[in-house]
C-alpha cells in the first residue's frame, strides 16, 4: 500500500550526529520495533517536519519547492521511512502488534544490550564485571544492605560508579531484589510491571512471579501490565541484572519501571495526593512488610541517573567547567535529600525549578524513600560515589551516583 499522507510515528529518537566532518541525522526506535538505526542527510529536516499526516506527498513537494524538494524526493523519503517502520502506517501497526504479542507471550525478557553495552558471551561478561568491581578501593561498609541506588548510564562511562556501588553486594546476599528504575519512554501510565525472567549472557535470573502478581492484584492488573512492552528495550533495569547475577545468581527479581511525575509537578501537588501513586506505594509497602516478616532477605535496587544537561538535551547554553560546578552544587542538594531520607525535601528540590536538570531517576528515589518509611524500616545511608560524564564537544552531560541503604 502506497503512502499518500506520510506521518512520522511515535516514538522515534532523532539525533544530530557527526562522522568526521560529515553531519547526519540518526533515527532510532526506542522500542526496538525497528532493529537498525537509519542515517539521513540533514537536508531532509524540512521534509520530515511536514510528515504530520495532514499533507499529501504532492502538497509537501509544492510547499518545499523553493527549497529544492520534488515529488520524487518526498516519495522516496516516505518509502524509505515506511520500509524501516518509521511511519504511522498499517505496515508499522501490524509489525508493532506482532512484536508486542511475541513479547507478551514469551516467559523471558531477552538481553537487549548484549554485544552493544556489554560483552555478549558469559566469560567475557564475567571478566568485565570483575574488572569494574575490583576497581573499588573504598572500605566495605558493615551492615546488611536494604537498598542501593546505582547508575543506569552505559558501563563505559559509569564503570567506576557501578564498581564502587555493586562491590558492596558481595558481603550481603539477598533472596529478592526489588528492581526499580526509570522508564524513558512516554506512556499514559506511570508504573510498568513485568513478570518475565531476565536473560543475560550469564544465564537467566528468575522473576518472583508471586510477588509481581500479588502486587498487580492490589494495584490493578490491567494498568500494571498495560505497557509491559516498554521493558523490552529499557536499559535502566537490564544494566543492573548482570551485577546481581554475579553476586547472587540464585536470587530473584521483582521488576518495575517508573515513568514521569510531570503531571504531579504541573498540578503542584505531591505524588501522595494521587490515587495512582498511593495505590502502588501502599501495596508495595504491604508486600515488603510481609516478605520481611517471613524472613526473606529483600533489597531494593534503584537503577537511576541524575542530571541530563547540555544542548544535546535541549538546553540553550554551552557546557563549561563552571556550568558543571554549578550542576554539582545542585546535585549535592538532591543527594542530601536522599541521604537525609527526606522525600518531601527531594520533591521540593525538583519542584523548585521544574526539574530543569532533567533528573530522570527522582520518581524512583521518591518511591524508594517513601516505602522504606511506610514499612517502618530504620536505616542509614552512605554515598559511595558521585560522577559527571561530560562531553563538551557534543554538549552532553549526565550525572549519577551510587548510594547504599543499611539496616
Amino acid at each position: 500500500m502506497k503512502v499518500t499522507h506520510p506521518q512520522l510515528r511515535h516514538p522515534i529518537d532523532i539525533r544530530h550526529e557527526h562522522l568526521g566532518n560529515e553531519a547526519f541525522l540518526l533515527l532510532r526506535c526506542p522500542l526496538g520495533i525497528t532493529k537498525e538505526p537509519l542515517g539521513l542527510i540533514p537536508d531532509v529536516i524540512p521534509v520530515l517536519n511536514c510528515f504530520n499526516g495532514s499533507l499529501s506527498i504532492e502538497e509537501i513537494a509544492r510547499k518545499l519547492k523553493p527549497q529544492g524538494a520534488t515529488e520524487e524526493i518526498v516519495r522516496q523519503l516516505a518509502d524509505l521511512l515506511n520500509e524501516h517502520y518509521f511511519l504511522q502506517t498499517p505496515r508499522f501497526l501490524e509489525k508493532a502488534h506482532e512484536l508486542k504479542k511475541s513479547f507478551k507471550d514469551s516467559p523471558e525478557r531477552p538481553a537487549a544490550l548484549a554485544g552493544a553495552c556489554y560483552s555478549s558471551d558469559s566469560e567475557g561478561l564475567q571478566e568485565e564485571l570483575k574488572g569494574y568491581l575490583s576497581s573499588s578501593e573504598q572500605p566495605q561498609r558493615q551492615g546488611e544492605l536494604i537498598g542501593i541506588s546505582a547508575p543506569h548510564i552505559d558501563y563505559q562511562r559509569g564503570s567506576l560508579c557501578y564498581g564502587k556501588t555493586y562491590a558492596h553486594l558481595e558481603q550481603s546476599p539477598h533472596d529478592l531484589y526489588l528492581l526499580m528504575g526509570t522508564s524513558h519512554q512516554y506512556s499514559d501510565h506511570i508504573f510498568h510491571f513485568t513478570d518475565k525472567h531476565f536473560q543475560t549472557p550469564l544465564g537467566v535470573i528468575e522473576c518472583d512471579r508471586d510477588f509481581m502478581n500479588d502486587l498487580a492484584g492490589g494495584y490493578g492488573i490491567e494498568r500494571a501490565f498495560a505497557d509491559e512492552y516498554l521493558h523490552k528495550q529499557e536499559h535502566s533495569l537490564e544494566l543492573q541484572v548482570p551485577f546481581l547475577q554475579y553476586h547472587a545468581p540464585q536470587s530473584k527479581i521483582a521488576p518495575i519501571l517508573i515513568g514521569s511525575f510531570y503531571n504531579f509537578l504541573r498540578e503542584e501537588k505531591a505524588p501522595t495526593e494521587f490515587e495512582v501513586y498511593e495505590s502502588l506505594a501502599e501495596n508495595l509497602t504491604r508486600l515488603i512488610r510481609e516478605r520481611k516478616d517471613a524472613g526473606q532477605r529483600l533489597c531494593i535496587v534503584a537503577g537511576v541517573d541524575m542530571a541530563h544537561i547540555g544542548r544535546a538535551f535541549g538546553d540553550q547554553f554551552s557546557l563549561t567547567p563552571e556550568v558543571m560546578d554549578k550542576i554539582r552544587e545542585r546535585d549535592e542538594l538532591y543527594i542530601k535529600s536522599i541521604l537525609d531520607q527526606d522525600k518531601e525535601q527531594l520533591y521540593a528540590h525538583i519542584a523548585q525549578d521544574g526539574d530543569a536538570r532533567r533528573i530522570c531517576g527522582y520518581p524512583t528515589m521518591y518511591l524508594m524513600l517513601d516505602v522504606l518509611k511506610r514499612a517502618d524500616i530504620s536505616y542509614d545511608t552512605t554515598l559511595y560515589e558521585y560522577r559527571q560524564a561530560v562531553d563538551y564537544t557534543k554538549e552532553c552531560a549526565v550525572t549519577f551516583a551510587g548510594i547504599g541503604f543499611y539496616l
